[in-house]
């Protein structure tokens, strides 16, 4: 009984406190925010474009996700995204096909990491210059977007807030991952219910 006893409860502290570790050394991209709310859409398609103003909240600027309509799959075409610095000069650009983009999913614009991204400004724009209206995407805007998604631009005008976006960073290294997973999980554990109001 005793030997049985001390198994369980050996498995159970290595999936409690050993797993993390093994699978914290896979992961790829670290989200930098949770997603603001959205209600509203706007259509990107041919030269009706949107370009979003953000301030990045970490260094190694990875990726920006956001949710995207493409309702019955029917964009078809490029999908360009291109991320622009505070000067304006071009830093990255993804293209993808609308084929990727199932309606309504969270998709990510993954690249190049940024160094010393931390702080500051950058814009990108999301086109799709062969698609019309019977084939276009739609973004959401969000409800209370947090000030670091600052304004964005729609046919020719400027508007506060934006595309509620999450940014994602490239971990530095394996032990970085590791030691954050367990920064969170001790957090929460300690902290229960300071996570249930965000």
């Amino acid at each position: 009984m005793r030997k049985l006893v001390f198994f369980t409860t050996t498995i159970i502290l290595f999936l409690v406190f050993l797993a993390p570790a093994v699978l914290a050394t896979g992961i790829k991209l670290i989200s930098g925010n949770d997603q603001p709310s959205y209600s509203q859409t706007l259509g990107v398609y041919g030269d009706t474009d949107i370009t979003q103003k953000f301030v990045s909240q970490v260094d190694n600027l990875s990726a920006v996700g956001t949710s995207i309509k493409n309702p019955n799959l029917l964009n078809r075409k490029d999908i360009i995204f291109t991320l622009y610095d505070e000067n304006m000069k071009l830093v990255r650009t993804v293209t993808i096909n609308g084929l990727n983009i199932e309606d309504g999913s969270f998709f990510k614009f993954v690249f190049d990491p940024i160094a010393n991204s931390k702080n500051k400004i950058y814009f990108f724009n999301l086109k799709s210059p062969a698609a019309g209206p019977g084939n276009l995407i739609e973004v959401f805007l969000s409800q209370n977007p947090p000030t670091w998604i600052v304004e964005y631009n729609y046919d020719q005008k400027t508007y506060s807030g934006g595309i509620p976006i999450v940014i994602f960073s490239k971990p530095t290294s394996k032990l970085e991952t590791v030691k954050e997973v367990y920064s969170n999980l001790f957090s929460r554990l300690l902290h229960p219910y300071s996570y249930k109001s965000q």
